[in-house]
């Protein structure tokens, strides 16, 4: 995430200011300006009884205002099954983005949320103060604001779904004259939301990443994965080779392994592939997987992660020699960066 020191606080308590607007283009709900007093209210009677359809969205452009009517707004979002967007350009700082943890996906009968936020996008996030004008404040009194605020915030982030509390508990101790961007893997993840727009291009050493995640995962946050991710990276420019790799990888040659290799050598490489992942891992011709050596120990016994890249996913099969086991996983495009590295 990268701070910005801002030129003015933004506080608890409404400023006079401009309402926000909502504009309505189509499926989308363009809602700009400060958030004040009565903007929810405003939303429920004027905006809530279009939203009919799984595509709405409310796109934010907006400084924030009041918290306590951001919440507002962002529970009546919520309770019109509408998304929320942050488009590439534009900013959502401070109560705005409480708001704009109210988006959900529309229709489900399990609770999905529908968050997005093109690259390029400011989502910000601090601290909140009451906005008093006196200045002798006991700091006792200080410190019992602060504990509510944030208790009504995790309060209303738990509701709304999806929000991991560590993070957003961290974003809230930045001081109220600075701002938190929300522009990491680590922090889109945790604030579940969904990188829409332009795809960003990979890293150059993406596989790496890839697969120290993959491994990450399996080992736990209580352990590091970087010292089990090898430095030989080497792309196979056919399923046929990416066969012989695995069986290499997960069958070892020894006096237990004869029957199982004939067979799966019998079969068309994909299917191999497939068998040998647990699932059908559709190998693209046209993005040869990349093999990536692992180093066992501290109870890991990962041979070999193999990653494969897709517009829409990375995959990762990480393959134990010893248990003759495959892990396979999916995931976003994302998954094959540094967590903490800010993406813009």
């Amino acid at each position: 995430m990268k701070p910005l020191l801002l030129a003015f606080p933004l506080c608890l308590l409404p400023v006079s200011s401009p309402a926000m607007e909502f504009r309505i283009d189509g499926e989308t709900v363009h809602a700009t300006g400060p958030i004040e007093k009565g903007d929810a209210a405003k939303f429920a009677a004027t905006v809530a009884p279009q939203i009919d359809g799984p595509l709405w969205t409310v796109s934010f452009n907006s400084p924030g205002g009041s918290l306590m009517e951001g919440m507002r707004l962002g529970e009546a979002i919520h309770g019109v099954y509408a998304g929320t967007l942050v488009e590439q350009g534009k900013s959502c700082l401070s109560a705005c983005a409480i708001a704009f943890l109210g988006g959900r996906a529309f229709g489900t009968y399990a609770h999905v949320v529908r968050r997005e936020i093109e690259p390029g996008a400011q989502l910000g996030y601090h601290g909140f103060f009451s906005g008093r004008n006196d200045q002798v404040e006991l700091v006792n009194e200080v410190l019992d604001q602060s504990r509510l605020v944030n208790a009504l915030l995790l309060d209303y982030a738990t509701r709304m779904r999806e929000v991991d509390g560590g993070l957003l508990s961290k974003l809230l101790t930045t001081g109220p004259a600075e701002m938190e961007m929300i522009d990491t893997p680590a922090e889109i993840a945790g604030l579940g939301l969904a990188l829409t727009g332009d795809p960003l291009p990979l890293p150059q050493d993406w596989p790496r990443a890839a697969c120290r995640n993959a491994v990450q995962t399996m080992i736990g946050a209580f352990a590091e994965a970087g010292g089990r991710i090898g430095d030989d990276v080497r792309p196979m420019a056919t399923t046929e080779i990416m066969r012989w790799r695995m069986l290499d990888d997960k069958y070892p040659i020894d006096d237990g392994t004869e029957a199982v290799r004939a067979a799966l050598l019998g079969l068309d490489p994909g299917e191999a592939i497939d068998l040998m992942a647990g699932e059908p891992v559709h190998a693209d011709p046209e993005n040869p997987p990349i093999r990536v050596a692992l180093d066992q120990g501290g109870g890991f016994l990962g041979n070999a992660c193999y990653a494969m890249a897709d517009p829409s996913f990375i995959t990762t099969i990480v393959v134990n020699g010893i248990d003759r086991k495959a892990t396979l996983r999916q995931v976003d495009p994302l998954f094959a960066r540094d967590p903490n590295e800010p993406l813009w």
